[in-house]
């Protein structure tokens, strides 16, 4: 090829396609033609120059998969990113405090075990099936627990040996 115009128009073509990968799910046959558009481009250069085609092949070398990897790491800032791949869930306040409210009234509360707490279980409190965690160390099935404290989702229960229950 003697003209440089259409050298330049396949580099622009790769950069393009390149980039239309993150935005348009092709399973990966935009990045083989961006890689064909690359390899032909860089052949056009060397068979101009050949110290400018050895310094457009370590350029395409660097340059792609540099725009692979920030693709893939602010994809989520594009406007189809999020579809692409969606954030993670969150816990949202209104959630987590009436969980915590629903379970703080059976803190002090004696319940039954209903299955083994080893160390979380179910336990039954006022006819309520509550998710439980033994203080420390394991509790059998069909013993009487208390609740102590409500921390990280769960009510903590320890073994009740009171003899008013």
């Amino acid at each position: 090829m003697d003209s440089v115009g259409p050298i330049i128009i396949l580099y622009v073509v790769g950069a393009v396609l390149i980039a239309a990968e993150l935005v348009i799910p092709s399973h990966g046959l935009l990045t083989i033609g961006s890689l064909a558009s690359f390899a032909l481009a860089v052949y056009f250069t060397f068979d101009q120059n050949q110290t400018l085609g050895t310094l457009a092949a370590f350029g395409c070398v660097l340059f792609v998969p540099t725009m692979l990897f920030l693709g893939l790491k602010y994809v989520t800032r594009l406007p189809m990113g999020n579809h692409i791949a969606p954030p993670n869930p969150t816990r949202d306040e209104v959630a987590l405090s009436f969980r915590q409210d629903e379970y703080r009234r059976f803190v002090g509360v004696s319940g039954k075990s209903l299955g083994p707490l080893r160390p979380s279980g179910v336990c039954e409190f006022d006819g309520c099936r509550i998710q439980c965690v033994a203080e420390s160390g394991m509790i059998d099935a069909g013993k009487c627990v208390r609740g102590v404290d409500f921390q990280m989702g769960a009510l903590k229960v320890r073994l009740d040996d009171s003899p008013s229950t």
